[in-house]
């Protein structure tokens, strides 16, 4: 009877050995998900190696795991009250700074990061599992401060894209040498004083008068090129015409004159040739072929002591006498 006890107390002590076994290989067990990274602490010090995801396994009672999220963060700075965060996502109020000239300003902004996983350790020793609020939610409020602070409210609605720029710079700068990587800074709104909104609009209104007087300006110097131009293409037409017919008159006259000369110079030409074929043969052959047979009435003569007339009888009755001229005398 007592063999048989001992033998149960035996096996229970033997299961019992297995159970603790079984369930410390079992505690020795852990995951890892996907977007996180994991650290083991081992009496307070944290492993130099951080743990991807996956099935790992530690020291049961000895080893624990701390598990830091490595997937997108985004930090919202909008409104004027704290909002729900959800996973991944921390919602702030807005930014309130001042300007250069102690006006409040009102900044929307919004901060994408991650953790650098092989500084997953490092993050842990410094800032602990809070870090947000421990370093990234500072270092935001102090970096849109100093950008801010030196632009003047007037300045800033006009320099916007500039001032996003130089606050992403200033924010990867700061992350350089800290085991968080920025991905994005969006600047979002700037919520500008109402005196300064109603300045703005004043020399908006003012640029709108003067970019319209400037464009009737415009108008006005075109329409006058036009009329400038109407007015020369006008002058160039009549002048044109003006010397068109100017010219259409000279060539007539040209014209006339030529044919004036032309038929004067046929004229002298056929007077010259006629005179040289004159002779005094020809003269007495026509005058011949000219006579009717009758004596002249008068004969008209010349000697020394001056004219002569002679009255010649009627010679209707008589016979006609031929009288022959020759040159040098007559009869």
């Amino acid at each position: 009877m007592m063999k048989q006890v001992k033998s149960i107390i035996w096996l229970g002590i033997v299961l019992l050995g297995i159970y603790l076994a079984i369930s410390a290989a079992l505690k020795g067990m852990y995951t890892i998900e996907s977007g996180t990274i994991g650290v083991l602490v081992s009496f307070g010090k944290f492993s130099e190696q951080v743990k991807p995801a996956g099935l790992h396994f530690k020291v049961p009672f000895i080893q624990q795991i701390r598990v830091v999220d490595a997937k997108l963060q985004t930090a919202n700075y909008v409104g004027k009250e704290d909002a729900r965060d959800s996973d991944g996502v921390s919602n702030n109020p807005q930014i309130q700074i001042l300007d250069s000239k102690s006006l409040p300003i009102g900044i929307d902004l919004t901060v994408q990061y991650k953790v650098v996983p092989e500084s997953a350790n490092q993050l842990l020793e410094q800032y602990g599992e809070n870090y947000f609020f421990k370093y990234i939610n500072p270092v935001i409020r102090n970096v849109v401060r100093d950008v801010i602070g030196k632009y003047q409210a007037e300045e800033i609605a006009q320099k916007r894209a500039e001032i996003g720029q130089e606050i992403e710079v200033r924010l990867t700068k700061e992350f350089e040498q800290k085991p968080f990587r920025l991905e994005n800074a969006g600047l979002r709104n700037i919520e500008l004083p109402q005196i300064v909104l109603d300045k703005i609009k004043e020399v908006q209104l003012a640029k709108q008068e003067e970019q319209r007087l400037g464009m009737i300006e415009q108008q006005a110097k075109k329409s006058q090129e036009i009329k400038t131009i109407e007015a020369n293409t006008r002058l160039i037409e009549v002048t044109t015409q003006a010397k068109a017919d100017a010219e259409k008159k000279r060539i007539e006259a040209d014209a006339s004159a030529y044919q004036i000369t032309a038929e004067a110079k046929a004229r002298a030409e056929a007077n010259r040739l006629m005179a040289q074929s004159i002779t005094r043969e020809l003269i007495d052959y026509l005058a011949v072929q000219q006579w009717d047979g009758r004596y002249p009435q008068t004969l008209m003569g010349s000697n020394s002591q001056g004219g002569l007339i002679l009255s010649l009888p009627n010679s209707s009755d008589s016979a006609a006498s031929k009288i022959v001229s020759k040159p040098g005398g007559s009869e």
